[in-house]
């Protein structure tokens, strides 16, 4: 899987239409990513990995 940063996913959200705030980005991406919390060298940082939701029937 690859990961997304915060900066990825709001290129991709304002390639879609959506407006430029954290609170459109964050319900945009929480449809279609799954944020986690990723230590790197010593620093957390928040990470986006993709999430494709079972279809229900």
């Amino acid at each position: 899987m690859k990961e997304l940063t915060y900066a990825d996913i709001r290129k991709m959200a304002l390639e879609h239409g959506i407006k430029d705030t954290r609170l459109h980005i964050g319900l945009w991406a929480s449809d279609q990513y799954i944020k986690k919390r990723k230590m790197i060298q010593g620093k957390m940082y928040m990470v986006y990995l993709p999430y494709h939701k079972p279809e229900q029937e």
